[in-house]
């Protein structure tokens, strides 16, 4: 018996009937050099970007030997074969791929390079302390406090973020208004 249960992102679907996979209709394929480089989210896989510089490195250095055991054995023809060969199947291609690394990294932008879901988080706990501390004896100064930090991360949030962080800091705003007045009695 099989339970029905949402895949993870990256994961497909799997049809038990047919023993095939199919990626869900949503999916955006990505190219191969993407896969192995980034993770869904957008981070770099650093263990396989420095597998991959290692295994450029052996592949250098392999070339380099075959370069120089052809120099003694051969003639300077077949240096300079092996040579423009070694440039033109390796460092143009791993050219191409820094190139590529670095060109898709988007420009920075007025943010303070939260993700969508850490600004979410860092709005929920604001939201959570705020609420707590509406209770407490010194409710304005602390409901003033986080007042101030959900106005910093309404600032500081990227354009998708930004409604949701100032509906939180004007909650906050009015629940230390509300704070002030049921001291001020």
């Amino acid at each position: 018996m099989s339970r029905a249960r949402t895949p993870r992102p990256g994961w497909y679907r799997h049809d038990v009937s047919t023993m095939a996979s199919q990626p869900p209709a949503t999916a955006v394929r990505r190219s191969l050099i993407a896969r192995f480089v980034y993770a869904r989210d957008g981070t770099l896989h650093t263990a396989r970007l420095l597998s991959g510089v290692a295994a450029a490195i052996a592949l250098i250095a392999l070339a380099t030997f075959v370069g120089l055991i052809l120099a003694g054995a051969g003639s300077p023809a077949q240096l300079a074969i092996w040579v423009l060969a070694a440039f033109l199947l390796v460092k143009l291609p791993l050219l191409g791929v820094l190139w590529w690394i670095l060109m898709r990294r988007e420009p920075a932008q007025r943010s303070a390079g939260w993700s969508q879901r850490e600004c979410g988080e860092i709005i929920a706990y604001l939201d959570e302390q705020a609420a707590r501390s509406a209770d407490l004896p010194d409710a304005p100064a602390r409901l003033a406090y986080f007042a101030r930090e959900a106005w910093f991360v309404a600032d500081s949030a990227a354009d998708a973020d930004k409604p949701a962080a100032v509906a939180a800091a004007v909650r906050i705003e009015a629940m230390a208004a509300d704070a002030r007045e049921r001291a001020g009695r």
